[in-house]
């Protein structure tokens, strides 16, 4: 099987590589450090599965994760976080992630958690099952999407252009979001990702 890690962090890249290496199957093809790379990096090796990391700089994340499942249906993709936030593994699950785990989870843990996706099931840590109750009100992907990069800092021309959107669709994505967060503007945005985990 070939993985590839997307992770900013190159110490925590280098030790998910050895956990997943221990599988005699197992080959890490690719270690990338942004979701521009992850892209890239998928189109030229083709892997089985991607381990993605939430936090990337400069955002995309979801954007990735999303662009991924509808352009290589057959590609697993299990997302990794060091937060427990029930906005944050819904924004996950909600872009059809295979996987949500925490990077504090067991090596051990961590490969069954692996071998369990690559059988067709959906995997999460136990944390991210407690809190994985519904989160009034509901944002669409496409919402989660553009929540992300507008707290990595984007601004709507920016974000219209990574999603392939017009500015106007961005910005009614933006409006929608915040009417159902209920928030009035970005710094009240950035207090409520921040109450919730999303920072």
């Amino acid at each position: 099987m070939r993985i590839v890690i997307a992770d900013d962090h190159q110490l925590f890249r280098e030790g998910l590589k050895l956990i997943l290496s221990s599988e005699p199957k197992w080959s890490v093809v690719a270690e990338v450090a942004s979701a521009e790379e992850l892209l890239k990096t998928v189109k030229a090796e083709q892997p089985d599965l991607v381990m993605l990391d939430y936090r990337m700089p400069g955002g995309g994340a979801l954007s990735a994760l999303e662009y991924i499942k509808k352009r290589y249906s057959n590609i697993k993709v299990i997302m990794l976080t060091g937060v427990q936030s029930r906005a944050l593994f819904r924004q996950m699950t909600s872009c059809h992630a295979d996987g949500v785990l925490l990077k504090e989870m067991s090596a051990g843990d961590m490969l069954k958690a692996v071998h369990t996706v690559l059988t067709g099931k959906k995997v999460y840590s136990p944390a991210v099952t407690d809190e994985l109750g519904s989160l009034p009100p509901d944002l669409t992907a496409r919402e989660f999407q553009v929540l992300d990069l507008v707290l990595a800092g984007l601004n709507s021309q920016t974000i219209a252009e990574r999603l392939n959107l017009a500015s106007k669709t961005v910005e009614n994505h933006r409006y929608s979001l915040m009417q159902k967060l209920n928030v009035k503007n970005t710094v009240e945005l950035m207090r409520y990702a921040n109450q919730h985990g999303l920072l």
